[in-house]
This record gives C-alpha cells, sequence and structure tokens, in this order.
C-alpha cells in the first residue's frame, strides 16, 4: 500500500495503521499559492497521489477547506485499459461536502496497452468527455479532474468513488436491464440531434473514415479466428462483417443521415455500476473512451446482445424497445417511433458484433473464458453466439445490402 504524505513524498508499509498525515500550521497558511506555482502534473503512478496534489486539483470543489491526508492503493479490480487507484482522503472538516473516497483512472503502466490507447485516442477522448458533458440529473459519475499530455500520453480523471454501488459483469439481471435502458435514454434524449456532439473530439464521429475504415478491416481481419473458433456457427456475423468492410463508406453515410445523439458505443453491464441489495448506492456509467456522436438505439442493441441470453432476450425484447422509446418521449424525444428505432437497433447489432469480433482477434481468448466462467456461462456463446442470433433475427446482410448510396 502506498501513503502519500503532505510534502509530496511518499512510503510503502503495510503494517501502517492508516494515519492523517496532517498539514503542519506553517504550510496550512497559503497552501493553494505554493501548487499553484508548481502548476498541474499528472500523475503516471498510485505514488504520484499525494496529498499537495490533491489539494491542487481539487481546489475548485474544496470550497476553501484542505485535504488533509490521502491513502492510496491499487484498485481491487485491475483496469483493461488503464491503471485505477483507490484514494481514501481526510479533510480539514467534516463539513466539506466532497466524497471520502475516490478513483483515479491513468493512463496504463504496460506498453502494449499504453499504445493500444494511443492508437485509438482512448485516454484524449475520455479525458475530453469529462470536460465536456456532465449533469447532475444524468447517470455519470461525478468526475472531479480530467487531464491529458498528448506529448507524454500521461492521462489522470479523478472521479467519485461509486461504493456501495456495485457492476454486476455478465450476472446482470433483467431487472438492471431494463433499468439501464431506462438511464441510457436520459443522456441519448438530453443530446438528441443536438450539433454539439458533432463538434466535439471527445466523440468518434460518424464522417471519420479512417476510424470506420480501420473498424471494417479489423473486423473483416478477425474472421478468420472466429471461424477457427466455431467453425461456420456465425454464417450472418461473417456475411455482415464482409458487406461491412465492402459497402463501409456507403453504410456511414447512410448512419450520418439517421438522428444521432451521445452514444456511449460500449454500453454493457461492466461499463456500469448499479444500487446494492440494500437500495445503497446510484446507478452510473462509465469508460467513456470510444464514445460516438451517432444512433442512440445502438447502446441497446450493445446491451441485449451481451447482457441477455438469446431466449431471455427474445421474451422481453419487445417490452425493452417500447420502454426505451417511452422514457424518450417523456424526455422529449417526439418525433422517434419504432420503425426508425429497428433501422437503427439494426444498424446497431452490426457495431456490437463488429465490436465483438475485434475484441476476440486482440484479446486473449482464456480471460474472456475465465471472466464468463465465473458467472457459469460458455464465453463463446455471449460474445459470438448471441449476437449472431440477433443477426439472423433482423436480418441484418440483408439490410446493409440494400442500402442505397447517397
Amino acid at each position: 500500500m502506498v501513503y502519500a504524505k503532505d510534502n509530496g513524498d511518499s512510503y510503502t508499509d503495510e503494517e501502517h495503521q492508516f494515519e492523517s498525515h496532517a498539514i503542519e500550521d506553517a504550510n496550512l497558511a497559503e497552501p493553494k499559492d505554493w501548487v499553484a506555482k508548481r502548476g498541474p502534473a499528472i500523475p503516471s503512478r498510485a505514488s504520484d497521489i499525494t496529498t499537495a496534489w490533491l489539494n491542487e486539483v481539487l481546489r475548485p470543489h474544496l470550497n476553501g477547506h484542505t485535504v488533509l491526508g490521502s491513502q492510496v492503493k491499487p484498485f481491487s479490480e485491475p483496469g483493461q485499459t488503464a491503471d485505477i487507484v483507490d484514494i481514501s482522503l481526510v479533510y480539514d472538516t467534516s463539513r466539506c461536502a466532497l466524497p471520502t473516497r475516490m478513483i483515479a483512472k491513468l493512463a496504463a503502466s504496460d506498453p502494449d496497452t499504453r499504445e493500444m490507447c494511443r492508437t485509438f485516442r482512448h485516454y484524449e477522448r475520455e479525458t475530453a468527455f469529462y470536460q465536456r458533458f456532465s449533469g447532475e440529473d444524468l447517470p455519470l459519475a461525478r468526475c472531479f479532474h480530467s487531464q491529458f499530455d498528448p506529448g507524454s500520453y500521461d492521462a489522470v480523471i479523478l472521479m467519485e468513488h461509486l461504493e456501495p454501488s456495485y457492476s454486476p459483469s455478465y450476472s446482470i439481471s433483467l431487472d438492471q436491464v431494463r433499468l439501464a435502458v431506462q438511464e441510457v435514454a436520459k443522456l441519448h434524449a438530453r443530446w438528441w440531434n443536438d450539433g454539439f456532439v458533432k463538434q466535439q473530439t471527445a466523440l468518434v464521429q460518424l464522417d471519420d473514415p479512417d476510424h470506420w475504415r480501420n473498424a471494417a478491416q479489423g473486423a473483416e481481419a478477425a474472421i478468420a479466428r472466429v471461424e477457427q473458433l466455431v467453425e461456420d456457427a456465425c454464417p450472418a456475423s461473417v456475411e455482415a462483417m464482409r458487406i461491412y468492410s465492402e459497402r463501409c463508406e456507403e453504410v456511414m453515410a447512410f448512419i450520418a443521415a439517421r438522428p444521432f445523439t451521445l452514444m456511449h458505443s460500449d454500453y454493457h453491464a461492466k461499463q456500469m455500476f448499479f444500487p446494492n441489495d440494500s437500495g445503497e448506492g446510484k446507478f452510473a456509467i462509465i469508460d467513456f473512451q470510444f464514445s460516438v456522436a451517432g444512433p442512440g438505439a445502438a447502446d441497446v442493441s450493445r446491451l441485449i446482445n451481451l447482457g441477455l441470453t438469446a431466449g431471455a432476450r427474445r421474451k422481453i425484447e419487445a417490452k425493452i424497445f417500447s420502454d426505451y422509446l417511452s422514457q424518450l418521449e417523456r424526455l422529449g424525444v417526439t418525433d422517434y417511433d419504432l420503425d426508425a428505432f429497428l433501422i437503427d437497433h439494426r444498424l446497431g447489432i452490426l457495431f456490437t458484433q463488429l465490436i465483438n469480433f475485434i475484441a476476440i482477434a486482440q484479446t486473449d481468448e482464456t480471460l474472456l473464458d475465465q471472466e464468463c466462467r465465473e458467472h457459469g456461462l460458455d464465453w463463446k456463446e455471449v460474445w459470438l453466439m448471441r449476437g449472431e442470433a440477433m443477426m439472423q433475427e433482423q436480418d441484418v446482410p440483408d439490410f446493409l445490402r440494400g442500402i442505397e448510396p447517397t
């Protein structure tokens, strides 16, 4: 465990009982002047998150109060694309409104992961997201500071710790799926057909030809791996990936003419937190590393793809679609009906299976297998066969073929 001292040093001592590391009276007089002269620094490891750094970056939120001490340690579950740090804070008064626990998301120390994130601009996009998108009434974790250095590719996002909320991962329940649909509709309604989202570098834009061409090529290249894993069990998915690769520009032009909003794009249960069984905590969405200015329905597609077996999905998807549309209407989106939704849902099925294909080609399958087995699931059924069933039921390949050139 790494403890941060007020003077910027740190020490490690698993046997040491947590202390407040009180700032001495001499330093309390003008601590803000001192940190202002230093300027903000982006921590590259847990030990860089000191009490002094916290005072510096939290200054806009402290309302004259002070962080007296802090304790940092790696988060209980390692991040896939970032290093996650668990922070406990002690303030000079119990009247300070800030939480006593926070999470810091740092650029990955693993060089391969870091390079992958550089290629896809993950840190650049997510830090910018938290600087531009917020709202107390929206299902977002509260962010207190985000910063990115394009030179070093260091990044930090400092946000509230969501405990006692929890992530159900692959064991998401039907009730939680319904709640997640209602909550994401709040994001979608807020920025529905709002030109603001098309101006944001924090979001992947539909008219970014390099991004979508690379995605199409990545999905097509993954076909060989998918067929090696499940032979010919995913014919509709394979066909859809080939059609998308061949017609990428036409498909993206079609999507660009559709209704658009802030789309999370990887909206599944590992990216969301729910209140615990006692009702404590809140619902919140995390990980906005490659969000898109695109069709909101695709988030619903992604959620039910990874969150429900094919049998469970078939029983409730009509109700899910209806509830989503009703929530949009309650929030002011009145010109979007079921027919329009189903067009975007077919596009969402393409997107979610495209992500799955690329992930399978780039991820150690033993990790996927281990994660799914912990929840009593077959990873191939989750990551391939569920999406294949959706592809076949909605006849996505024929839909893609039928898109007229613009």
